[in-house]
């Protein structure tokens, strides 16, 4: 994954598809439209049918918030989405920062007024280049209508990518079903194991790479989406995770605590210090970013 990321980074984004555009859409009032471009969305050309991920494939391959990991976790692939996110974040830093992916269409979909959730999502796409459009989405009032179906279509004939953070789990897996395209649920949500990577990706600051038996004190719910994420990926990055439910029953030994007892807001704390909360922030920025970069230049 990490030489594809590699390319992705380094490749030009100035090559636009041939494209018939249609009308305005709510975009995001953020987004530098360039001159030329008058219009929000381009309609793509048609494409074969192809299975798409509700979730981000990542390093743990979760392919259902309520699955396990559907294949063996793999250190390394953990460690190449910290060093994609770590380059991504040094280019930002010295002002190398690329649009890798100018010209994407990301399409928001909100059943409810947008969130921080949203916010953190399309911040983190438009640094790459990507439009973003808040598109409003009623439930169906009963599951499994054609309607559903047929407005997943349309969204992957109109956009890149589509996130469906604030939609029941049953509406979500039919546009993934239909839409064609990467689906997300949830991406930049503080229950995303993105997030929990983020926070790894933070504690390895500290700690990079783990000492071998370098203990991490967890406390809270490990059986959450975010929590198993977490929790197996320390694991096998070298950290040894003992889990407690409340600090009242945990020995203070660890040198490496993370406290998800108030979630979704974990504290993180390295040897009785806690860590830099604009650091975790610009970290889930560029973690967001490199699933982006992975999942919609490949699709």
């Amino acid at each position: 994954m990490d030489r594809s990321l590699e390319s992705h980074c380094n490749r030009s984004a100035t090559a636009r598809a041939a494209s018939v555009t249609v009308g305005q859409c709510s975009v995001s009032a953020s987004y530098p439209r360039p001159k030329c471009d008058r219009f929000l969305t381009a309609i793509k050309a048609p494409s074969g049918r192809r299975s798409t991920v509700a979730h981000v494939t990542f390093a743990l391959s979760i392919s259902s918030r309520n699955a396990l990991p559907a294949e063996p976790l793999i250190a390394g692939k953990v460690l190449a989405i910290i060093v994609a996110a770590r380059r991504l974040r040094a280019d930002a830093q010295a002002g190398r920062s690329v649009k890798t992916l100018r010209g994407k269409n990301l399409a928001l979909l909100l059943s409810m007024p947008a969130a921080m959730d949203a916010a953190n999502l399309r911040h983190a796409a438009q640094e790459l280049g990507i439009r973003v459009a808040d598109v409003r989405f009623t439930e169906p009032a009963t599951p499994g209508q054609d309607d559903v179906q047929a407005v997943a279509r349309m969204l992957g004939r109109m956009y890149d990518a589509i996130d469906c953070g604030t939609l029941a789990a049953s509406t979500v897996r039919q546009i993934e079903r239909e839409a064609g395209v990467p689906v997300y649920d949830g991406l930049g949500s503080d229950n995303h194991p993105v997030r929990a990577m983020a926070d790894l990706m933070t504690l390895c600051e500290h700690r990079f790479p783990p000492e071998a038996g370098t203990a991490l004190l967890f406390l809270g719910d490990a059986q959450t989406f975010r929590g198993r994420a977490f929790v197996a990926a320390a694991r096998e990055i070298g950290f040894e995770v003992r889990i407690e439910t409340s600090r009242r029953e945990a020995s203070n030994d660890a040198s490496v605590v993370v406290d998800a007892t108030q979630s979704p807001d974990w504290s993180l704390q390295v040897s009785g210090n806690p860590v830099d909360e604009a650091r975790r922030s610009e970290n889930h920025r560029c973690v967001i970013q490199t699933m982006l970069i992975d999942t919609i230049a490949k699709a």
